[in-house]
């Protein structure tokens, strides 16, 4: 009986330890699949002779940047 009692445990003990596991894999790979903004999200290029300035604009958890011409 002890044997039996014991086996459960320690089955459910694993179950759950690679449960956790699986669902912080998941959770990382989502994460380091949103680090890079989408091609058109991004901040277009300008010619090296115009002048131009990046503003950056915080709020919680973003961060949005504008280029503006210089005058």
């Amino acid at each position: 009986m002890t044997l039996w009692f014991h086996s459960t445990i320690l089955a459910t003990s694993v179950a759950a330890t690679l449960a956790v596991g699986i669902a912080s894999a998941a959770i990382l790979v989502d994460v380091q699949a949103d680090a890079s903004a989408p091609k058109a999200d991004r901040l277009p290029t300008v010619a090296v002779s115009e002048r131009y300035v990046t503003v950056e604009t915080r709020e919680a958890g973003v961060s949005i940047l504008e280029k503006v011409p210089v005058n």
